[in-house]
């Protein structure tokens, strides 16, 4: 990690933090759609020269990314040329060039959260959250017709669209801020709970008015899938206690929002209305009769038509992402855009398998990603925006943690000083690996190797205590000495004196009375 990127991460200088000041406006600039370019657009530009300008530069671990999202350009532009509607070619080349624009994006988001790590994804999900607040509320006035005659540009058939085109695109574009509130609730204090609650409820309308039967199931798919990897992955067992008693609060308050709205006549009725299989679902001329149509096309034109080539044969677009691309960018490209969304998912959950404090936000991008893969079965997702945000969100976090000079290691502390002087107090040494059974045990005075505790990323050290050499063998010991018979004991006896002479020497004989 250069000097720059590790400033960056800790705190950052004051050049950091006006670039991420920036980054925050453009994102919370993503709520205005209507007009294009849109804000968001010109705010990228000034955003993109400024941060290439203080040192912004692309990961080597993006390269694979960059390589997927080159090619499916490439194929593009070949589908394109293959356009057989010369008064749709011009349309077609803009299509592709609007794609360039949000990959470019993407790869952005990627290397902006990559250099700033958790300050960046933490502006980015901020600003989105006050984007997705804005565009709520001018969809529910413009629904309630509070602003008048102004309340018509932010409705479309009855139905809200506030600051976007479309009420179908409106609606996933609330889908991951709802998750992050959820998040943010269930990681703060109370009072954030109830601001994040309140929060949580103005986008949870917007969303409801939208009437986007995609929109809805890609809340509650991205809201239980999410409910279930927080569960799993987030180990803090406090966040736990409080996801589950904010879940609980959350449902109730809302559900009892939603049952006062439906027991108003219109919304009820278009609610009831929305629910019901409608004609251009199942119709000859419907939604999945087109897809069945942009299946054969397919089959016959393996270098694709471009995105207006397929309009000849049929009025309106196949409503399906993934047959959309084989339709534009051919075979090769279809291939590709499958291998971006797969790959991102793998990525993805893949990032949760770590032990990072950030597995919260990573969960939200996951869910929310995850649910909008699967609502691009029944809608072209190719051009939002907020698509190639999650994309370059995660991508971004993959990057950090698969460079191990950026991974987040948490420091080991030092001990404490010890109390009592007089006694010595050894140096802390890391802990000893699991015993491995040796066929013969070797006998070795204990071992202890210091190494440096407060290296973000120390080298790997073998903890397994090596032998001293064996002694040399020691001289066998001398025979025992044979036992001495001890010396005999000599002591001198003094002469008994003399007996007195018998009788008959004398020359005595009788009996002496």
């Amino acid at each position: 990690m250069n000097s720059n990127a590790a400033v960056g991460a800790r705190g950052g200088t004051d050049r950091d933090s006006l670039v991420i000041a920036c980054f925050w406006l453009l994102m919370a600039s993503s709520f205005f759609v209507l007009k294009e370019p849109a804000p968001f657009d010109l705010a990228f530009i000034v955003v993109f020269s400024l941060s290439m300008l203080f040192g912004l530069q692309v990961p080597k671990r993006l390269v694979f990314l960059i390589l997927l999202l080159g090619g499916f350009l490439l194929f593009g532009l070949i589908g394109t040329s293959q356009s057989n509607v010369q008064e749709h070619y011009q349309e077609s080349i803009r299509h592709v060039q609007i794609t360039g624009l949000l990959v470019a994006v993407a790869l952005f988001v990627a290397c902006f959260i990559y250099r700033y790590q958790e300050r960046a994804l933490t502006a980015m999900m901020n600003g989105w959250v006050v984007a997705a607040v804005l565009a709520s509320l001018a969809g529910i006035a413009g629904y309630f017709d509070l602003l008048g005659s102004y309340s018509e540009h932010f409705t479309l058939y009855g139905r809200a669209k506030g600051t976007f085109k479309d009420p179908n695109v409106l609606a996933p574009f609330l889908v991951p801020p709802a998750l992050y509130c959820v998040y943010h609730a269930a990681s703060r204090s109370a009072f954030w709970s109830l601001f994040n609650l309140g929060v949580l409820l103005i986008l949870v309308l917007g969303l409801l008015l939208t009437f986007s039967r995609g929109g809805w199931a890609h809340f509650a798919v991205s809201a239980v899938l999410a409910g279930v990897l927080w569960l799993v992955y987030v180990k803090d067992r406090r966040f736990r206690s409080r996801l589950i008693g904010f879940a609980i609060i959350a449902g109730g308050v809302l559900t009892f929002a939603v049952l006062t709205l439906l027991s108003m006549e219109s919304v009820g009725d278009l609610f009831a209305q929305r629910f019901r299989i409608q004609e251009y679902d199942s119709s000859a001329s419907g939604r999945f009769a087109g897809q069945y149509l942009t299946a054969m096309k397919v089959l016959d034109f393996p270098l694709g038509l471009g995105s207006h080539g397929f309009l000849p044969d049929w009025f309106e677009q196949p409503h399906n992402v993934y047959l959309f691309q084989f339709v534009i960018a051919g075979w090769g490209g279809g291939l590709l855009y499958l291998a971006i969304v797969v790959a991102t998912l793998v990525r993805g959950v893949a990032l949760l398998n770590r032990a990072t404090p950030l597995a919260g936000i990573i969960v939200v991008l996951v869910a929310s990603f995850a649910g909008l893969a699967l609502e691009g079965f029944i809608v072209d997702s190719d051009h939002w925006r907020h698509f190639y945000f999650l994309l370059g969100a995660i991508w971004g976090l993959v990057a950090i943690y698969e460079t191990p000079a950026r991974y987040p290691v948490p420091v080991r502390r030092e001990p404490p000083p010890d109390p009592n002087p007089a006694r010595p107090q050894m140096p802390m040494s890391p802990p000893e690996p699991k015993a491995v059974p040796a066929p013969a045990p070797v006998s070795a005075p204990p071992v202890s190797i210091d190494v440096p505790l407060r290296r973000a990323h120390a080298p790997e050290v073998d903890l397994t205590p090596t032998p001293e050499p064996a002694p040399p063998p020691r001289p066998a010991p001398p025979p025992p000495a044979q036992p001495v018979a001890p010396e005999p004991q000599y002591r001198i006896v003094p002469p008994s004196p003399p007996s007195p002479p018998a009788p008959e020497a004398l020359g005595l004989r009788g009996t002496v009375e």
